[in-house]
């Protein structure tokens, strides 16, 4: 089995990039994945807005019960009644599986108020929180996270892109030293993915694409780098399925 832990659906005003459902479900199709985490790209940062898309996805959730799961995404600087309301909208009503930080999208500090506001919701609502590393320096910082990482413990944190080429090694650094933090090392090099598999272990490691076109280079550089067949299911699907708790 093999699910994608980071996907987008919806149009990005921040990176002007956009992608559709028809998009996703036949590279999906085409290259064997058997689901995927859907969160939407950065929308304009408006409260109706925010809401349209993950009814976007729910909807998508709904039509493919089983392939597709939700993952909440909006910008942390809302009000914080409007953003827990819609965070727990998601979650308990429409089935998420977890929350999205983009510090360079969000213009957020991973150890503001803001942001710890997101992580309160996250405890309460026994979800993990994704944030985005590497490129959006100085809050994309593996490092930035860390006051977070420590504060809560009893949230899983998934390090998005395991922070990029540059900030890899701080990623690695907190996803050993903390058992509650993983990594999601799209856009990584294979060499240095399989130096993450022998430091820290294919159960801290899930598989993502982040865009549809790098489906088929993602699982490449894993079929390449990791030679174990049981490091392989893990990181394609296992530690996923743990992490979100995704249910069949």
């Amino acid at each position: 089995m093999i699910i994608d832990a980071h996907a987008h659906l919806g149009e990005d005003v921040v990176f002007d990039e956009a992608q559709d459902e028809k998009i996703l479900i036949e590279t999906y199709k085409e290259n064997g994945i058997d689901g995927a985490i859907v969160q939407p790209f950065v929308p304009r940062p408006y409260l109706d807005d925010t809401r349209a898309i993950h009814d976007r996805i729910a909807k998508l959730c709904k039509d493919y019960p089983g392939k597709f799961w939700g993952m909440v995404s909006m910008n942390p600087h809302h009000r914080p009644d409007d953003v827990e309301t819609e965070i727990t909208r998601c979650i308990k009503q429409l089935g998420f599986v977890g929350i999205k930080i983009t510090p360079i999208g969000h213009a957020v500090n991973p150890s503001s108020k803001d942001a710890f506001t997101i992580y309160e919701i996250a405890k309460i609502l026994d979800v993990p929180v994704m944030i985005h590393t590497g490129a959006g320096t100085p809050f994309a910082d593996p490092m930035s996270c860390e006051k977070a990482i420590r504060s809560f413990p009893s949230v899983k944190f998934i390090l998005a892109h395991a922070g990029s080429n540059l900030m890899q090694t701080s990623a690695k650094f907190l996803a050993k030293l903390y058992d509650n933090t993983y990594l999601e090392p799209s856009w990584i090099p294979v060499i240095n993915i399989k130096a993450m598999v022998d430091e820290i272990g294919a159960s801290k490691i899930m598989f993502s694409s982040d865009m549809a076109e790098n489906v088929p280079m993602e699982l490449l550089k894993y079929r390449l780098a990791i030679k174990n067949k049981d490091d392989l299911e893990t990181i394609f699907s296992k530690t996923a399925i743990d992490v979100f708790n995704l249910k069949f």
